[in-house]
């Protein structure tokens, strides 16, 4: 016969489970949000405005973060998650002129990969 746990141990088990329960719960509902902004047409290659981070526009407009780093000019071991306006202020252009290289670049950047086939 098996010898019965403490109260302390099985309230350290159950609590155990419910935190996994939770975390499981949080990243599952994090992840389907995400899908589904990112699924909606509305935010697939949006106009770009100042107060977005490359991660966003890069998102957007399907392109990784690396080529969007190298696209805007900016240092990949700077510091992350600024916005357009941040990146145009710190080297001292104004946003226009970044919007204008950031579309330039991404239009360079599609075109430059080899186009998917798709099945009939």
């Amino acid at each position: 016969m098996p010898a019965s746990s403490s109260p302390i141990t099985r309230w350290l088990l159950r609590g155990g489970f419910v935190a996994a329960l939770l975390l499981t719960l949080f990243f599952g509902v994090k992840l389907a949000l995400g899908a589904f902004y990112w699924s909606d047409p509305a935010h697939q290659d949006q106009a770009l405005e100042g107060w977005m981070p490359l991660g966003y526009v890069g998102r957007s407009w399907d392109v990784p973060r690396e080529a969007m780093m190298q696209i805007a000019g900016v240092d990949p071991e700077g510091r992350p998650r600024r916005n357009l306006e941040k990146i145009a202020e710190d080297q001292g252009i104004p946003l226009a002129t970044l919007i204008t290289r950031i579309e330039t670049g991404i239009t360079e950047w599609r075109a430059e990969q080899p186009q998917l086939e798709t099945q009939p």
